[in-house]
């Protein structure tokens, strides 16, 4: 009996370290993943973006950003590393969804191993745009990504 105690709590223990080692989290720090923070700023003038940003795990909700307003979250990457978020935008009638993190992104911002990275995006009037750095909203540096739909 002493010996099938003992074979669940390991058994439940190792269930939950697993769980915790897979389940992307909200937080400053992350263990044995990547820890990234996404910045989504409004660079339409005399305008308000509505914005919802989802995974398949978190709904982090509608925002209205008026101009120069920005929207920040944190996530730890799964350990699988095929966290996504999407991103719903709309001003006006015009509207428009796209990755606002997923492997792409991660690749082409570059992250080390347990570090931590920041994503910049930036919706303007011919489309939105993306950065590795938080640079101004006229900086030509800032790489378009698509336009509105």
């Amino acid at each position: 009996m002493s010996n099938l105690v003992t074979n669940k709590r390991c058994s439940l223990a190792l269930v939950l370290f697993i769980c915790f080692l897979i389940t992307p989290s909200h937080s400053d720090t992350c263990a044995f993943t990547k820890n990234w923070s996404i910045y989504i700023y409004n660079g339409i003038q005399d305008s308000t973006m509505n914005v919802h940003v989802k995974s398949a795990d978190d709904d982090l909700g509608l925002y209205s950003l008026a101009y120069e307003e920005g929207f920040k979250f944190d996530f730890c990457e799964s350990i699988f590393g095929n966290t996504l978020y999407t991103g719903d935008f709309n001003h006006e009638a015009r509207f428009v969804s796209f990755h606002v993190f997923d492997k792409e992104i991660e690749n082409t911002i570059g992250c080390k191993y347990g570090g931590h990275a920041n994503v910049y995006w930036l919706l303007k009037q011919d489309g939105y745009y993306l950065s590795k750095e938080n640079k101004p909203f006229n900086d030509p540096e800032w790489v378009r990504r698509g336009p509105w739909e």
